[in-house]
């Protein structure tokens, strides 16, 4: 089941929990008074350590109380009193509870967490382990996938490229890839020459929401290879018209900016963005994430209730996902979107004008389940959230794989951010969204809010293990009949072999080999990426035709499968 709807299950789920809160709690402005009152938590050491019941947690709380927090008794009438307590104290140590009370239960193995304040960092915690098999904890330096928040990496960094004069936000894609020869948008010539970088940034392509994930997810496709063959795919909506989500496309406006200056994305942003802020261990690549001393396994959470290492390799779209950093080294990177002037430790980075216009609205989301969930405006990698009568304005971006499930979320007016990184299942994505409102609900005095339990318990029914069952009717060809190489213009090649009485795929140039199960009949399951695979149109004891549960681009709206043809 795709996150996005799973997600949009929970959602309803927690959106009922809130309400409830609400009714419940009327007295809500008086209550965010008293919180301020409470006593708080607060540890001068650099490095406290405590234990939860499976988990080694990593806690560092810094507290900008001043010294004398306790005065000796002075003489006079009276005691003088002592400083005011900061608010956020307080906050911090009911965030930190809340996250101790259900890591457990959120089943994800590695976790790291960072709330950045005035410059400070005011809040680092790590949890669980970077790996199941050894065990070792995750630290501060411990790399995760920080997936779709690379973009504001990207746009950041085309930001730096229009204030040398380098490119514009409204240069047309053609300046950078020939049309028709390199790329072509659903083989309209018009939209494919105007097309813009702030188009692509901003998700107003006209396709559906991450069409083409799939080619250099599964299939090893390159860029290159992947928007060539955005040429085949049906727009569902007129250019310009709708927000739609795309990180393929969105790629565009990375590799532009590397083509703008002479050199390779990965670069481009290393000495644009990486080195200046510090952060020399953060990387672009997945080979050298995996070569990295210190990185945190990606997990995939499958059906039957397994844990698995799973590799997607997100090089290909690199400007839109293909980042990891450390939860220390996101914190410079908080550092220098929240002080919102361009510069970090006294250098320029970017000038401030061109700082703001990524954070500056550019779509409406008019999506239902996308507005729910991310808000009601996109700007250039970031979402944004205007000011209403409860909550106060602020800008995030969530980053989602299969197996990493990072947040950013930024509050200008308290110059203040949090960071999320985690490594593994589709409950990391939920309690990841949650950690996340929590810490603002508790900004605005809601101390009651708690969500968890109905999402888990949404979570637990969608996400059952199915039991096994018998199928109702075995194979209608010796396995040998259903081997071979089958062909999908848009996707490639899945090729099909067998070993062992077991058949076995292999997506385009990939070189991973998934084994699939018998279902009933001539259908079987690829439990690892939950695909399908029916075998049709048999004839003269082989199957010529494949269908799979990968969407269908090249119909508007997409077909839930697509058909392979037999070439071999």
């Amino acid at each position: 089941m795709d996150i996005r709807i799973i997600s949009g299950v929970v959602l309803v789920c927690a959106i009922v929990v809130v309400a409830g809160v609400l009714f419940y709690n009327s007295d809500f402005n008086n209550q965010g008074t008293d919180n301020n009152n409470k006593n708080t938590t607060n540890n001068d050491s650099a490095n406290n350590t405590t234990n939860t019941s499976t988990n080694q947690l990593a806690l560092t709380l810094l507290s900008d109380n001043q010294p004398g927090s306790n005065p000796g008794p002075s003489p006079g009438p009276g005691p003088s009193p002592g400083p005011t307590p900061d608010p956020m104290d307080n906050i911090i140590t009911l965030f930190d509870v809340y996250l101790n009370k259900y890591y457990d239960q959120s089943l994800i193995p590695g976790m790291a967490v960072v709330i950045v304040q005035d410059g400070k960092i005011i809040y680092l915690n790590t949890l669980g382990v970077k790996d199941l098999a050894s065990g070792a904890p995750v630290d501060e330096n411990t790399l995760f996938g920080i997936c779709s928040i690379s973009k504001q990496f990207t746009s950041t960094n085309i930001a730096q490229l229009v204030d040398k004069g380098l490119m514009s936000w409204d240069d047309s894609i053609f300046t950078y890839y020939s049309v028709p020869n390199e790329f072509l948008l659903y083989n309209d010539f018009y939209v494919s020459n105007n097309i813009t970088i702030r188009d692509v940034l901003m998700h107003n392509s006209g396709l559906s929401r991450e069409l083409g994930n799939e080619y250099p997810t599964y299939f090893n496709d390159s860029f290159s290879e992947s928007i060539f063959k955005l040429r085949y795919v049906q727009n569902v909506t007129p250019f310009r018209s709708t927000y739609a989500y795309n990180s393929l496309v969105y790629a565009l406006g990375g590799y532009c900016a590397a083509q703008a200056n002479n050199t390779t994305w990965n670069e481009l942003i290393k000495k644009g963005i990486l080195d200046p802020l510090g952060m020399p261990t953060t990387t672009t690549s997945y080979w050298d994430f995996l070569n990295s001393p210190n990185h945190a396994t990606p997990y995939k959470l499958l059906k039957n209730g397994t844990m698995v290492p799973y590799d997607i390799i997100p090089d290909p779209v690199g400007p839109a996902g293909s980042i990891y950093s450390s939860i220390n080294e996101m914190a410079n990177w908080l550092k220098f979107q929240i002080a919102d002037t361009g510069y970090y430790n006294g250098k320029k980075i970017v000038s401030k004008k061109e700082l703001d216009e990524t954070r500056t609205e550019q779509i409406n989301i008019t999506d239902p389940l996308d507005l729910a969930m991310y808000g009601p405006q996109y700007g250039l990698g970031w979402f944004i959230h205007p000011k209403d009568t409860t909550l106060p304005y602020y800008v995030s971006h969530p980053g989602d794989s299969s197996d990493f499930h990072a947040q950013i979320t930024i509050y200008p007016s308290e110059n203040l951010g949090i960071v999320i990184l985690t490594n593994g299942g589709v409950y990391a994505s939920n309690f990841r969204s949650i950690l996340d409102s929590k810490f603002r609900q508790l900004l605005v005095g809601n101390e009651d809010f708690d969500p968890w339990p109905a999402t888990k318990e949404a979570l637990d029914a969608s996400w059952k293990p199915e039991s096994p069952t018998a199928p109702l009717a075995g194979p209608t060809l010796p396995l040998n009949g259903y081997v071979g190489v089958y062909n999908n213009m848009v996707y490639g090649n899945i090729t099909i072999t067998s070993s062992n009485d077991t058949l076995i795929c292999r997506y385009g140039t990939n070189n991973q080999a998934f084994n699939l199960e018998h279902f009933n009949g001539d259908v079987f399951n690829e439990p690892y990426n939950d695909f399908t695979f029916n075998f049709t149109n048999i004839s003269i004891g082989e199957a010529n035709n494949l269908k799979v549960t990968l969407p269908d681009y090249t119909t508007a709206p997409a077909n839930s499968t697509t058909t392979f043809n037999r070439t071999e």
